[in-house]
C-alpha cells in the first residue's frame, strides 16, 4: 500500500536550487527559467520514484530486478525491505512532528521497532551487489541532500565491485550529479555518496558527515573491520536512515553474523539454488548465476545421502528429483549463501538444528502443560532470564539486569498467569539456585497460594547447577547430569519451535 508522505521539498531544498542565483539580466533570467524547470523535472521524477525504488530500476536504470519468495528471497525482497524501512521513518517523523495522528498511520505505529538495518547472506553471483548499486543511485536521485557511503575492506573491492556497478547503471542515462572515477557520486557539498576502504583500526576512515538522509552500505562484510560495525549506530542515529550489509558469508564468528540479532535488522538469505537461472536453466538475468555453476560445485562439495539431516542442511533440487545432499562448508558459503557451522556443530546442540527449531511451527503437543525456567544473576555482568515451554514451542519470556528478587517474583508470576489464562493446568516451574541467587525466588512462588489456585498441578523445582562441596556428593555422576541436561536440550529441539530467537 501507498503512503502519503509530506513533501520534504520546501525544507530540503533540490539539488541544484538557484537560491545563490542574483536576479538581472536577460540571460541570466533565461539560465534561471531554464534550470527551474530541470528542478522541477527532478522532483516530479522523485515524487514517482521516492518509494518505488523497483520502478526506478527498471525505467531509470535499465535492468529488472529478480524476485523470489519470502522464504527464497531475492532482488525485489530486498527492496521491499528498503522500501518499508524508508515509508515508516517517514511516516514516524510526521507522527512526531504532529502532522499525521495516530488513526492516519499505515505502515508504522507508536514503540515499533523500524527495521532499517538489512542484512544480505547470499551465493556467489546471485546479485547482492547489483541491487545495492541500485539502492545507492536510487538513494542519491531521489533524496535531496542525502549523504551515502559505501564502504569495503579494500579500495579494489570498492572501486572494482559495487562502484563498477554504479557507474555501469549510471553512464550515458542522463541522471542528475557527477559520477568521478575516484568513486564518488555528487551534487552539492550535502548530497554526495562515496566509496571508503574501511581500514583496519582506523575509525576516521569511516568517519562521515550526516545528512537528512543517510545511507550506509558495508560490502564484503564479513571482511571490515569491527571498527566499522561500532561506529555504524552513531552515524544513523538522525535523520532518515538505511544500512545495508553484504557478504559471502564464512564464519558465524563475525560481526555481520551475530548482528542479526539486533531488533533493528532483518536478514536475507540469496540461495544459489532459487536463483531464476538455476531454476529455469537459461539466461534469465545477464551475467548472473548459471546452473552449471551449482551443478559443478554439486560434484566437487556434497555427498548424496539417504536421508535428510536438519542439523546439517541437506536438500533436494527439482531438476534432480530423488535425491538429497549433504553439502559441505565450501558449498555453504558459496552456493546456499549459508555460514558454515565449523567447529561449533561438535556440541551437543548443532547450530543447524537449533536454526531448523527457529523456522519450524509449534506442533500441539499437551496444551494444559507448560514449564518455565529461571536463570537468576542479580549483580555484575550476567543476565537473568526466564524461559518458558508450551504447546510445541519454547521462547525468551523475559530478561532481567541487576535486578533484586522482588522482580524475579513479578516476572515468574505474570508468565505464569499468562499461562493459565491460554488453558494451561498444570505448571513446572525450574530455577537454576546454584550460587544462592534463585533461593528467595523459590521460597516466595512456592508459597503463593494465589498462584496454586491457576493450577491443578503446580511444582517449584530448585536446581543447584554448579553446586559444589557438600551438596554434590558424586563428582563424576553430577557431570554426567549436567550433560545429559544439555543433551535433552537438544534432543528436544528436534521437535519443538523456538519463537523470536535470542541471539
Amino acid at each position: 500500500m501507498q503512503i502519503q508522505v509530506p513533501s520534504f521539498s520546501k525544507t530540503l531544498n533540490p539539488a541544484g536550487s538557484l537560491s545563490s542565483w542574483t536576479p538581472g539580466g536577460a540571460a541570466i533570467r533565461g539560465i534561471r527559467s531554464k534550470t527551474e524547470k530541470a528542478d522541477g523535472a527532478l522532483e516530479q521524477s522523485r515524487e514517482k520514484y521516492r518509494f518505488a525504488p523497483a520502478a526506478y530500476i527498471r525505467e531509470k536504470l535499465g535492468w529488472e530486478p529478480w524476485s523470489g519468495t519470502d522464504a527464497q528471497p531475492g532482488q525485489q525482497q530486498i527492496l521491499d525491505a528498503y522500501t518499508l524501512a524508508l515509508k515508516q521513518q517517514h511516516e514516524r517523523d510526521a507522527y512526531e512532528k504532529g502532522e499525521l495522528r495516530e488513526a492516519d498511520l499505515t505502515c508504522w505505529q507508536p514503540g515499533q521497532t523500524i527495521k532499517n538495518w538489512i542484512r544480505v547472506e547470499a551465493g556467489h553471483t546471485t546479485g547482492k551487489t547489483k541491487v545495492s548499486a541500485g539502492i545507492v543511485s536510487h538513494f542519491f536521485d531521489n533524496f535531496a541532500r542525502s549523504i551515502t557511503y559505501t564502504y569495503a575492506p579494500t579500495w579494489d573491492q570498492i572501486k572494482h565491485l559495487l562502484w563498477k556497478e554504479i557507474a555501469v547503471d549510471r553512464t550515458g542515462k542522463n541522471l542528475p550529479g557527477d559520477l568521478l572515477k575516484t568513486c564518488v557520486l555528487k551534487s552539492s557539498e550535502d548530497h554526495f555518496a562515496l566509496g571508503k576502504a574501511a581500514e583496519k583500526g582506523r575509525t576516521e576512515s569511516i568517519q562521515g558527515q550526516h545528512g537528512p538522509y543517510n545511507l550506509h552500505i558495508v560490502d564484503e562484510a564479513e571482511g571490515v573491520d569491527d571498527v566499522v560495525m561500532d561506529a555504524l549506530p552513531s552515524m544513523t542515529s538522525g535523520g532518515v536512515s538505511i544500512v545495508l550489509l553484504l557478504a559471502n558469508p564464512r564464519t558465524r564468528t563475525s560481526r555481520f553474523h551475530r548482528i542479526a540479532a539486533q531488533s533493528n535488522v532483518v536478514s536475507f538469505r540469496m540461495s544459489c539454488l532459487h536463483h531464476p537461472n538455476v531454476r529455469e536453466g537459461r539466461e534469465i538475468v545477464p551475467g548472473a548465476v548459471r546452473r552449471q555453476y551449482v551443478d559443478e560445485m554439486l560434484e566437487k562439495h556434497t555427498a548424496v545421502v539417504d536421508e535428510h539431516d536438519q542439523d546439517n542442511h541437506t536438500f533436494e533440487l527439482p531438476w534432480r528429483k530423488g535425491t538429497i545432499y549433504l553439502p559441505d562448508s565450501e558449498f555453504s558459503f558459496r552456493v546456499l549463501g549459508l555460514a558454515p557451522a565449523n567447529v561449533v556443530d561438535k556440541c551437543l546442540i548443532p547450530v543447524g538444528r537449533f536454526e531448523a527449531a527457529t523456522r519450524r511451527k509449534p506442533q500441539r503437543d499437551r496444551p494444559d502443560f507448560a514449564s518455565l525456567g529461571v536463570d537468576c544473576a542479580r549483580w555484575g555482568l550476567d543476565i537473568g532470564t526466564i524461559y518458558g515451554r508450551h504447546d510445541g514451542a519454547v521462547w525468551l519470556e523475559k530478561e532481567l539486569r541487576q535486578q533484586e528478587t522482588g522482580e524475579y517474583v513479578l516476572a515468574v508470576t505474570k508468565a505464569a498467569q499468562k499461562l493459565a489464562a491460554k488453558g494451561v493446568k498444570r505448571l513446572h516451574i525450574r530455577v537454576d539456585a546454584g550460587g544462592g541467587f534463585g533461593g528467595g525466588l523459590v521460597d516466595t512462588v512456592r508459597r503463593d497460594e494465589s498462584l496454586r489456585k491457576l493450577f491443578t498441578e503446580f511444582k517449584v523445582f530448585e536446581v543447584n547447577f554448579g553446586a559444589t562441596g557438600e551438596a554434590v556428593s558424586d563428582q563424576k555422576a553430577w557431570a554426567n547430569v549436567i550433560t545429559e541436561l544439555t543433551a535433552d536440550v537438544g534432543e528436544s529441539l528436534k521437535g519443538l519451535a523456538v519463537l523470536n530467537p535470542h541471539e
